[in-house]
């Protein structure tokens, strides 16, 4: 192994205390203190390093680029508990992260505290920023948060900043990232997303995320808009799992870019492809999921949510299709064994928009604000092809008019929906009367199999919400199955 030396120059800049080795031969860690630079000792580490950096704020930038560790020696850039990086009194040059990994493959960033990035220009402001191409890279545990556009702004203008943001913009791309533990929260995003995958990304997870009072959308997962303008239909997020994640009070309502108007989404798909969204949480939110795709000619498609709990988003619980004629559409959304609560607003529980075709609907429950009849709405045209099966509707009164599919009228007995608790009880009319729909077998990537013993999709997941066995007898409506029978693990 080629080392640079730890020279004594080196020594100082980085603020090094140690360097032992540890796990793979040769291997280091690389301790950053209080008054050093990150970026030194960044620059120093090789394939299977540790940057370790102790408590304390750190006002600087950290890049890494061009830089890759192995699958069995990562580099590792790892914050101690209390170990802060700030941007205050630091701008963004162009789209730029306080930290910032570009062109690299097997990289791991974890445990700090990153935030107080802050713009007006036409510069975009990132917390940990992934760019370029890359392969396994991992964002774990860290908190990002006060990443700030302070444009006043509204629309078309584009000014935006991103908590966390994953961009492939080359042919090569970013493949098998892991977005976990996470927390995103209070940033000001004007025409941005909190938590976003954007352009060539193929093969992610993100798991067990919290993302939460931004001013616009929670998560992103994005196609179509350049980010890698010669790699044709690759310029889309594809191939990956979103689960056990929680979206909460993500609302453009006071954003100046939207003039009042609450449309972000707490889970948004915008043209991307093969995702699977199981066991999440969306709560006040302007919408709790949505399923579209803003370009002409394009689509969000082949999307399973599953095992889901959305409860009192401010406008929609599901809106699904282009927002107008013009846009997009949303194709081969399979949406099974959710459970809603009153979302209502501008919408409801279900919104169709523009061009949903061949979707597929059952085992949900839809408690709605109003009738059963007002939990449904279709507002667009071109719909078409779209299969519902059964379904429980529920409501302050008994119109059912205009609801597709088989219909169960009846309250659910959630155990506590007013404060998310959509658990049922042993009473509840929803108990053993679903159907297990037919798993998905033309998704092509090997991610599934490593998802999914068999390689095929269940489309109403393998565990419950709760991570009990999905199916005890006859599948349950709703996102949890009522028993005791511990799951199978589906990784």
């Amino acid at each position: 192994m080629n080392r640079k030396p730890f020279t004594p120059a080196l020594r100082a800049a980085a603020g090094v205390l140690l360097a032992t080795c540890v796990g793979a031969a040769g291997a280091a860690t690389i301790t950053v203190s209080p008054g050093g630079s990150i970026q030194a000792a960044v620059n120093a580490a090789v394939a299977g390093d540790t940057v370790r950096v102790l408590p304390g704020t750190y006002v600087q930038k950290v890049l890494v680029s061009g830089k890759s560790g192995t699958a069995s020696a990562f580099i590792i850039i790892k914050g101690d508990p209390g170990a802060i990086i700030s941007g205050s009194g630091l701008a963004p040059s162009g789209r730029q992260g306080l930290i910032t990994i570009k062109n690299s493959n097997y990289v791991r960033v974890e445990g700090f505290e990153v935030g107080a990035l802050a713009t007006s220009s036409t510069n975009t402001p990132v917390g940990i920023l992934i760019e370029g191409n890359g392969a396994h890279l991992q964002v774990v545990n860290n908190k990002i948060h006060d990443i700030r556009h302070t444009s006043t702004c509204k629309e078309p203008c584009s000014y935006g900043a991103h908590g966390l943001a994953v961009f492939g913009t080359n042919a090569t791309g970013i493949t098998d990232l892991l977005v976990q533990g996470n927390e995103v929260y209070k940033n000001v995003l004007q025409a941005s997303e909190a938590l976003v995958l954007n352009g060539n990304v193929d093969r992610f997870e993100v798991l067990n995320n919290y993302v939460h009072d931004n001013n616009n959308i929670g998560f992103d997962f994005i196609g179509y808009e350049g980010e890698c303008a010669k790699c044709g239909d690759n310029d889309r997020v594809r191939n990956g799992v979103v689960r056990g994640n929680t979206a909460q009070n993500n609302s453009s309502k006071k954003n100046p870019w939207y003039g009042g108007v609450g449309s972000a989404g707490g889970f948004y798909v915008d043209g991307g492809r093969n995702i699977v969204f199981d066991r999440n949480v969306s709560s006040g939110n302007d919408i709790g999921f949505e399923f579209a795709s803003e370009h002409s000619g394009k689509a969000t498609e082949d999307i399973v949510m599953t095992n889901n709990v959305v409860y009192n988003n401010i406008e929609s619980g599901l809106s699904v299709g282009g927002y107008d004629s013009g846009a997009g559409q949303a194709r081969r959304i399979n949406v099974h064994n959710n459970a809603f609560y009153k979302n209502k607003g501008w919408g409801t529980e279900v919104v169709f928009n523009y061009k949903v075709i061949d979707a597929r609907f059952s085992n949900n429950i839809f408690y709605g604000k109003g009738s059963p009849a007002q939990s449904y709405s279709v507002e667009g045209s071109g719909n078409t092809g779209n299969v519902w099966g059964v379904n429980l509707w529920f409501g302050s009164g008994t119109s059912r008019t205009g609801l597709p599919g088989t219909l169960l009228i009846a309250d659910p007995r959630y155990v506590a929906p007013a404060s998310g608790n959509l658990r049922l009880q042993v009473t509840s009319p929803a108990l053993n009367v679903g159907a297990t729909g037919a798993a998905l077998t033309t998704w092509t990537s090997p991610l599934w199999a490593t998802q999914y013993p068999s390689g095929a999709i269940p489309v109403n997941g393998l565990l419950d919400f709760d991570g009990q066995a999905r199916v005890e007898g006859i599948i349950d409506l709703g996102a949890d199955e009522y028993g005791v029978a511990a799951g199978a693990s589906d990784r």
